[in-house]
């Protein structure tokens, strides 16, 4: 690697969404204790009263009730909320080609939500740690493009010219890969081990993973295939090449069948539209 990384220092996640996260991934969800840290953020608040009195799931019947609020829309809804009011800080955050807020909003969103729904189905014990891990998948790109922002036109302008994905163009470009940033900034705001090795190795081909990664084979396909299905379905960047084919050696590891997976991209489609994205 050329000597292009130094240490990226990005605003971490404020003491009230980290508080809300842990509680969710560590399955110590008390709804009453969750209501009392949500109601000190007048903007998280809303934002929950908004979708939950949304169509879908207030289905006519408003509500100002956070508590109420909080069960209509579940723990996955309410765990991108939490970790998509983190990526709206950057609201200023200008364009690079394809790349913006939006989509990359849109895209770890819907990463996470797949995550969730497939590790739901195989009954996964990290259920909480891959959704987490989803959700913050590409922080490393987010970091690169708010301070390293010529290294980041160089990385988009790579993507398009040569119709390749982030990480190969970090490869070729010979710089640090977005999942050391991202694992580095997670390992800083004290996120746990699993979260930090399934982003710090999303990218990286099983065959030449650290061997104290083996725990994790199935939180790994679970990522690949979430990151794939989200692609998939459009909840990525206009203009940015992605093999989208689903590897069906995937499902086969995971148990699930093709007819689950296409419900399941019907439901995910729905819900992101849902969730207003």
């Amino acid at each position: 690697m050329a000597n292009l990384y130094n240490k990226f220092v990005i605003p971490p996640l404020t003491e009230n969404i980290v508080s809300c996260l842990s509680s969710i991934y560590k399955n110590e969800f008390i709804i009453d204790n969750m209501v009392e840290k949500i109601a000190r953020d007048i903007g998280l608040f809303n934002k929950i009263l908004l979708i939950a009195n949304s169509q879908r799931y207030g289905q006519g019947v408003q509500t100002n009730d956070l508590k109420q609020a909080i069960v209509r829309i579940g723990i996955i809804n309410l765990t991108l909320v939490l970790t998509s009011e983190y990526y709206t800080k950057y609201t200023s955050i200008e364009e690079i080609g394809f790349f913006n807020l939006k989509q990359f909003n849109l895209h770890s969103s819907c990463v996470s939500r797949f995550a969730f729904e497939i590790a739901k189905i195989i009954n996964l014990p990290t259920l909480h740690d891959v959704t987490l891990a989803a959700a913050f998948h590409d922080l490393g790109l987010l970091a690169r493009a708010i301070l390293h922002k010529d290294i980041m036109k160089n990385l988009v302008e790579k993507c398009t010219q040569d119709k390749i994905h982030f990480h190969k163009a970090e490869m070729e470009l010979n710089i640090t890969s977005h999942e050391i940033i991202g694992a580095d900034i997670l390992s800083e705001w004290g996120l746990n081990k699993n979260i930090i090795l399934l982003v710090r190795n999303h990218h990286t081909k099983e065959s030449v993973r650290s061997s104290d990664t083996d725990y994790l084979e199935k939180e790994f396909i679970v990522l690949e295939l979430a990151d794939i299905l989200a692609h998939r379905i459009s909840c990525g960047f206009e203009g940015y090449t992605r093999d989208i084919r689903v590897n069906m050696m995937l499902i086969d590891r995971l148990g699930i069948s093709k007819d689950k997976i296409v419900e399941l991209i019907k439901i995910v489609n729905h819900s992101m539209n849902s969730f207003g994205f």
